[in-house]
């Protein structure tokens, strides 16, 4: 870890497994709230409105899937980013004003 002045970021916030068992990657624990909540929104969506079937191969994309989708939410979530204001600021590009599709200016 680098070593810097600001007291906030020299804790090392990533968890490495229970006491003698440490996992083989780094998690951070601001990425296990999120990587539980992407997957279960992701089945509640697929069984709600995809009528998509239980069996083994349908868990196992869905978790695929949420592992992938955490992965680039988690790229843009940090300490300076937390996830509220990502998900604030996306939703505000999703719903801009935009101009009609119809015009096109050409600047003479």
């Amino acid at each position: 870890m680098i070593d810097n002045d600001d007291m906030l970021h020299r804790v090392d916030r990533h968890y490495l497994g229970p006491t003698g068992f440490t996992l083989p990657f780094r998690v951070r624990y601001g990425a296990v709230g999120i990587g539980f909540v992407i997957p279960v929104a992701i089945f509640i969506i697929a069984r709600a409105i995809v009528h998509v079937p239980i069996n083994f191969q349908s868990i196992v994309i869905i978790l695929a899937l949420g592992v992938v989708l955490t992965s680039k939410v988690t790229k843009y979530v940090n300490a300076d980013r937390p996830l509220r204001s990502v998900l604030k600021a996306a939703w505000n590009d999703l719903n801009a004003p935009r101009p009609p599709k119809g015009t096109v200016t050409l600047l003479k």
